[in-house]
This record gives structure tokens, sequence and C-alpha cells, in this order.
């Protein structure tokens, strides 16, 4: 197993909202990033408000990468308006992983004898 980390950055104007994202290996080897633009007169307040925008671009990077990597850290820098752009939580994170059956990408530890999603979620 490899670890992996995510780094998310996010950039909103007057028009648009830019999500850039990088994957690296704990020693910053680059294996995988993605950038999203989307035109605020045409997106989904909803899916930008939800979070959903990150998570789909750790789903499109764990489908992108091989499978011998594990996710076990993702950085978001916090949006500069929250009123347009949100980053997900742990929970919303965690549910996310479950219902798309991502648990094979991801760091999972024991926890009270119960296996567990061990990924760290850092906004700065």
């Amino acid at each position: 197993m490899t670890p992996y980390k995510i780094f998310f950055n996010n950039r909103i104007t007057t028009n648009s909202v830019v999500v850039s994202y990088n994957a690296s290996t704990l020693s910053n080897e680059e294996i995988f990033n993605g950038r999203i633009k989307l035109q605020l007169s045409t997106a989904n307040g909803r899916f930008l408000k939800s979070g959903n925008v990150a998570l789909r671009a750790i789903e499109t990077t764990m489908m992108g990468i091989d499978t011998n990597y594990r996710l076990v850290a993702v950085t978001f820098t916090k949006p500069s308006q929250a009123t347009i752009l949100s980053i997900p939580d742990y929970d919303s994170f965690n549910k996310y992983v479950f219902d798309h059956g991502m648990t094979h990408g991801v760091l999972m530890v024991m926890d009270k004898n119960k296996k567990r999603i061990g990924v760290k979620i850092i906004e700065v």
C-alpha cells in the first residue's frame, strides 16, 4: 500500500469558481491532478454548496490511479465565499466513501474492534 494525500485550492471570482487539486505521495511525488471550472451564471448552486465538487474529484482521483494507493489525508483551502462554495466535513466525506463503495481506496483503521476510515481532513 502506498499512502497519498490530496490538496485542494479554490478561487472564486465574480464570474466563476475554480477548484484545483493535486494528489501526491507523502514524499510529494505528484500522481494525479485536476481542475474544475464552473461559471456562476450556469452552475448548480446546491452542488457547489454541498461539498460534492471535492467529493467527486476525490472519487475521480481514486478511479484514475492504481488500486495500490490509499488516501490518508485531504487538505482544503477555506473558500473565500462560503455562501457560494463549501468543503465537505469529515462526516460527509465518510458517508460519501461508504455510499460510493470507495473504502478500497482509503486508509482504514481499527477503532474499538470496528473498522473506520482513517483519513485526516484538514482545512487551512
